[in-house]
């Protein structure tokens, strides 16, 4: 950091830097100036320069001396006379003057800011302090008293020099030339010049401004790569570049594809179930399941079987007329009709026997199911029902092939399809077996025409005669000297 600066300055013995060195970034240490004291008197508008020239617009902080108060830019103050070129060159702000337009701030300010700095910054307090310090003896001294004076060109009488074409009083030059700028704007009289010589600065600032913009409007527009940049410039590959870096992908991709697609093709063809998939899970059963079903249907037939020869062993042994048959059903007569028959026989008895006899006959004879029995009658089950409820759906069941990973028997724990066949075709043999056996016994029960259930006249309504009786009374009607009479009369 650097001393605050008071303008004039105050001390001939104090050691102030002449001139900063060029910092276009605005944050070198070094040009960084705090605290410059500026007295700028109470006029209604008070401009000044500060002592080290250009500065950096956003690091102006001006400060009341007599408050302590920051002022507030663009209400209290102001800065002009930017310097375009400078401005440019560094990307920021540039300017040379301060203008403090708010009557109430005192006469004194405290100016803190980031000095450009370079060849044409120089601090005209510090230059003066710079000079006191050489202890300069200006009275006047003899031509004979001057040392090291040239031999060969003696003076000869010349007008004075004019200072800037003095080599290496440029410097000086330039700073008295604003000093004199500065004390000239703190003259009231020449305000307006002042104002005037501001605003032609302004107008010569956007003139610059407008220059700058259009430039920058045509600069936007140029789709030229006016920059030159490379696709790394921006972070980018060349089109080569792309095309390799495609290619490379195209192949690492192709490659991944690849031994995907080969693990796919191991695992389709693994037969092995690969998902170790279970007789539950694809709706079968395992082999004790399947045992457990098998001996339970097994059991279901044989407890069904036994239960209807436990019925038909009752029915067999059953004499007391199980289906109610009466006379007719089993082609004969009452007693009444019978003593009917008897009394009309008086006229015909041989006719008359002879049709009973045939009627008697032709049911005897009879296989055509007179009895109009069924399945149901005697408590079992047709060929159809066990088609339809056992052997239909355990085929249905047998054909069922969904298995897309050919799961083997051997791996679910079950059996085979021919196994469950067989096992099926042995119990359905020995079902239509029994069934076949409990048919064939009834077909032999309903063929049996010599009195199977040992029915008597009594239990048909035949009027109680036997078959001796009957003889007996026929051989009275057709016997020598046989009348009705007579054969009624035999009858008990």
């Amino acid at each position: 950091m650097s001393t605050p600066l008071v303008s004039p300055p105050v001390s001939s013995t104090l050691s102030l830097p002449v001139s900063l060195p060029f910092d276009p970034s605005g944050s070198a240490g070094s040009n960084l100036v705090e605290d410059e004291i500026q007295v700028i008197g109470l006029r209604s508008i008070r401009a000044f320069p500060v002592n080290y020239g250009l500065f950096f617009a956003d690091s102006v902080v001006v400060t009341d001396d007599a408050t302590d108060l920051p002022l507030t830019s663009g209400t209290q103050y102001y800065l002009t006379q930017m310097d375009v070129a400078a401005s440019m060159r560094c990307g920021s702000e540039i300017d040379e003057v301060v203008v403090i337009t708010d009557l109430t701030v005192s006469q004194r300010v405290r100016v803190t800011y980031q000095a450009l700095g370079g060849v044409n910054n120089v601090a005209l307090g510090a230059l003066q302090i710079a000079i006191d310090n050489l202890h300069i003896n200006d009275g006047p001294v003899s031509w004979s008293d001057v040392t090291a004076k040239p031999s060969a060109y003696p003076p000869v009488p010349h007008h004075p020099h004019i200072a800037d074409d003095i080599y290496g009083a440029e410097y000086i030059v330039v700073a008295l030339e604003r000093l004199s700028a500065s004390l000239l704007q703190g003259q009231g009289a020449a305000q307006d010049e002042l104002m005037a010589y501001a605003q032609s600065c302004v107008n010569e600032v956007l003139d610059s401004i407008a220059g700058a913009v259009s430039a920058l409007d045509t600069h936007e527009s140029d789709f030229g790569n006016p920059h030159q940049d490379t696709a790394h410039l921006i972070g980018g590959y060349t089109k080569e570049e792309t095309t390799a870096a495609i290619e490379v992908e195209t192949v690492n991709q192709e490659a991944a594809d690849a031994v995907i697609q080969a693990a796919l093709d191991t695992h389709i063809a693994d037969y092995g179930n690969p998902h170790e998939v279970t007789a539950n899970q694809i709706g079968g059963w395992s082999t004790a399941q399947s045992d457990a079903a098998m001996a339970t249907m097994q059991a279901t037939l044989m407890q069904s079987i036994t239960a209807t020869e436990a019925v038909e062993n009752a029915h067999f042994v059953n004499y007391s007329n199980p289906h109610q048959d009466t006379a007719a059903n089993i082609g004969t007569l009452t007693s009444g009709q019978i003593n009917s028959a008897a009394t009309a026989a008086a006229a015909s008895p041989g006719s008359q026997a002879s049709g009973l006899a045939t009627s008697v006959n032709n049911h005897v004879t009879n296989t055509s199911n007179p009895h109009q029995d069924t399945a149901a009658n005697v408590g079992t089950w047709t060929y159809t029902a066990i088609q339809n409820s056992i052997v239909n759906p355990l085929t249905s069941h047998i054909n069922n092939l969904g298995n897309p990973h050919q799961v083997t028997v051997a791996q679910l724990g079950t059996y085979s399809s021919t196994t469950i066949n067989n096992n099926i075709s042995a119990a359905l043999n020995q079902v239509i077996g029994d069934v076949n056996s409990l048919n064939g016994y009834i077909s032999a029960h309903t063929e049996n025409m010599n009195n199977p259930h040992q029915d008597t006249l009594a239990n048909t309504g035949a009027g109680g005669y036997s078959a001796g009786a009957l003889q007996n009374a026929i051989n009275q009607l057709q016997g020598p000297g046989g009348s009705a009479g007579n054969a009624i009369a035999a009858l008990p």
